[in-house]
């Protein structure tokens, strides 16, 4: 394991404060924060998107945060856990963009910025899966 230097805590911060920020917006949004929802200047077609959103969808969008917010903690504590909480929190976000673009009309109801933000969030946590791999990647003895 190669040691974490000051760039890769600041990554890990990074992360972990988007991630926390995505739990805060997954109860603000299903729990149907009007106040929320206005501070964000969203309208109804948002509402509705986010109203008896299905459990299909929700177990990926739960998995992916959950995965994300814990794998950079594993990672503080040197756990190789953390890269394939790291991959499988990628995995998850990408079937959740896939799957809501294509049936659920989410770049028409969520708008462009919010899928640019989506896209930005799924690389973040891929390049952190590549960091976790970098730190964990064993060096080969060579004969």
């Amino acid at each position: 394991m190669k040691k974490i230097k000051w760039y890769g805590y600041t990554f890990i911060l990074f992360v972990l404060f988007m991630y926390i920020m995505g739990i805060y917006d997954f109860f603000m949004m299903l729990s149907h924060n009007s106040e929320y929802y206005l501070s964000h200047n969203y309208g109804k077609e948002v509402i509705e998107y986010f109203t008896n959103y299905p459990i299909y969808f929700m177990i990926f969008w739960i998995v992916n945060l959950l995965t994300g917010f814990i794998s950079p903690l594993l990672l503080t504590l040197k756990k190789k856990l953390s890269k394939y909480l790291a991959l499988v929190s990628s995995i998850s976000q990408l079937i959740l963009l896939l799957l809501t673009f294509a049936f659920r009309n989410r770049l028409e109801v969520l708008g462009l910025n919010i899928a640019i933000f989506d896209i930005f969030i799924l690389l973040m946590t891929f390049g952190f899966y590549i960091y976790c791999k970098y730190i964990f990647k064993v060096k080969e003895i060579s004969c």
